[in-house]
């Protein structure tokens, strides 16, 4: 006959129930946690797309560009302001700047410059914004774009802080 008591061999098997039954409880409410989680809607970014075309106008003194002429530049720069709020990083806004149909004249030979005035700019937001972005400009002639010089483009933006929407852009063009 066994001389151990029918409770201490039923002991060893009752921790294993035990130890069974917390983890399907863990397992329950970790369950319940997570979809719970899943079932609280995301908090998502909200964007406000505007865009503007303006004239701009300006010159490149040859003093500062070295060229042997002043260059008058005019014409359309589209802009494209995309506000974005964050619930986490706060409101920002990327600018696209397309400034390639501004074409610049030069004042004593009457030949014409090209640019390359591209940018996409992330910014942080608010009533308004001023941008310096440069741009090379060169002749339009063959090979001429390895001698470009530098432009400096200026923008002035506002927006409205209710809506997020740009409101209005000037600009103008000079060196540096």
């Amino acid at each position: 006959m066994n001389s151990e008591s029918p409770l201490k061999s039923f002991k060893p098997e009752t921790e294993r129930n035990m130890k069974t039954y917390r983890g399907v409880i863990l397992k329950f409410l970790g369950g319940a946690v997570g979809a719970l989680l899943l079932a609280a809607p995301a908090a998502r970014a909200q964007a406000t797309v505007s865009t503007f075309t303006i004239q701009v106008a300006g010159t490149a003194s040859s003093i500062k560009t070295g060229l042997p002429e002043t260059v008058k530049f005019s014409g359309p720069v589209v802009i494209t302001a995309t506000v974005v709020t964050d619930p986490v990083l706060g409101p920002g806004v990327v600018v696209q700047v397309d400034g390639r149909g501004v074409i610049g004249t030069g004042q004593k030979t009457g030949a014409l410059y090209k640019n390359e005035c591209e940018a996409n700019l992330t910014r942080p937001f608010g009533p308004t914004d001023t941008i310096n972005t440069t741009f090379a400009f060169f002749q339009d002639v063959p090979g001429s774009y390895l001698n470009s010089k530098t432009g400096l483009l200026t923008l002035n933006l506002s927006y409205d802080t209710t809506t997020m929407a740009l409101t209005n852009a000037t600009g103008s063009i000079a060196t540096l």
